[in-house]
């Protein structure tokens, strides 16, 4: 899409989820009600479907156009496959398919393509207890293969993730797949979309919870004064405001880097960099804005945790810093030292 064409795109879907994705819905997920409706609306628009060719039924959108839309979805704590059901779609379309409607989600760890047959077990998969479908990466005769596999052809263990969203552990005991085809997509750069797609969603969330706590200082009145007065919480929004940034700066070069790169390995060390930076960033960002909105940040009732509790998942969803911080390092520890300065700088979104 040209810049303008994703900028109606997104007006549209802020007023959207704006409009439809309200406390009310996010709870519900969190109590088990499903919003259909809500899910039916998000197809019709065609989301899903934003970084899937024209001719396979998709919107024709790139990788950069998907991920500024989960960006946005982040920051409404949309709490449906929205991240999970785009991707699996675009994987599915780059193997050649044609992605069915409905949720999917991504089973991605040690599974073994057996024929047209899938085995093996993968823990914390998102929306595993509503998904429809599950799409994974494995390896056949040495070849990447992307397969899909209805969700009544596997066994889950339904374990609700800390922010009340269906994720539980898929076991896939040789079923037969819908769909499977050879992948420009190997199971590791499958891994790596999926690390980005969360640290896009984590800028959102983030960007979303620094506006919450800079508008309740403004609000709130304490000794006659606005608390945003106070010297203490100046520091402590500031802080926030730091982390805040540094999260988001290295999402989006980092998206920019993987759009113009390539799916197929476009943006690697950026991905590993900024999910890395994310997840490290998420639990300060939710730990400063719930100390600076006292005991209001700390109930129910308000709107602060749906996003916290999404940070503190998707830091670990796809590898946490620990993990992308040892691959960095191994990475580099290989190729020797003078590989360092210019990885750091190959990225032209870097500074």
């Amino acid at each position: 899409m040209d810049s303008e064409t994703r900028e109606m795109l997104l007006e549209t879907a802020d007023r959207f989820f704006t409009e439809r994705c309200g406390k009310d819905i996010v709870n519900g997920v969190e109590k088990g009600v499903w919003p259909v409706d809500f899910w039916k609306e998000i197809e019709e628009m065609g989301l899903p479907m934003i970084a899937v060719p024209e001719d396979k039924g998709g919107a024709g959108g790139t990788l950069a156009d998907m991920l500024a839309v989960l960006r946005l979805a982040g920051s409404h704590a949309v709490p449906v496959p929205l991240a999970e059901t785009a991707l699996a779609n675009l994987l599915v379309s780059a193997a050649g398919g044609v992605p069915a409607a409905g949720t999917s989600t991504l089973a991605l760890g040690k599974v073994t393509f057996n024929g047209n047959r899938l085995s093996g077990k993968v823990d914390r998969v998102p929306f595993a207890a509503v998904a429809d479908r599950f799409v994974t990466v494995a390896n056949a005769n040495g070849k990447p293969m992307v397969a899909v596999v209805a969700a009544g052809n596997v066994s889950i263990n339904e374990v609700p993730s800390h922010a009340g969203e269906p994720y539980g552990t898929v076991t896939f005991d040789n079923p037969a797949c819908e769909f499977a085809a050879a992948s420009p997509v190997n199971l590791e750069r499958a891994v790596e979309l999926a690390a980005l797609v969360r640290a896009m969603q984590m800028a959102g969330a983030a960007d979303k919870v620094l506006a919450i706590a800079v508008e309740y200082s403004k609000q709130r009145v304490q000794f006659g004064r606005p608390i945003s007065t106070f010297q203490a919480i100046q520091h402590m929004l500031a802080e926030l405001a730091s982390c805040v940034a540094a999260t988001i700066a290295s999402a989006e070069a980092t998206a920019r880097d993987a759009d113009e790169g390539g799916l197929a390995d476009g943006g690697r060390f950026s991905i590993a960099a900024a999910k890395s930076q994310a997840s490290e960033f998420a639990q300060r960002i939710a730990a400063i804005a719930h100390q600076s909105m006292g005991a209001m940040g700390f109930t129910h009732e308000h709107i602060l945790h749906h996003y916290t509790r999404r940070l503190w998942v998707w830091r670990r969803d796809f590898g946490s810093e620990s993990f992308w911080g040892e691959k960095i390092g191994t990475a580099f520890a290989k190729a020797g030292p003078q590989a360092l300065w210019p990885a750091l700088t190959s990225s032209r979104y870097a500074a």
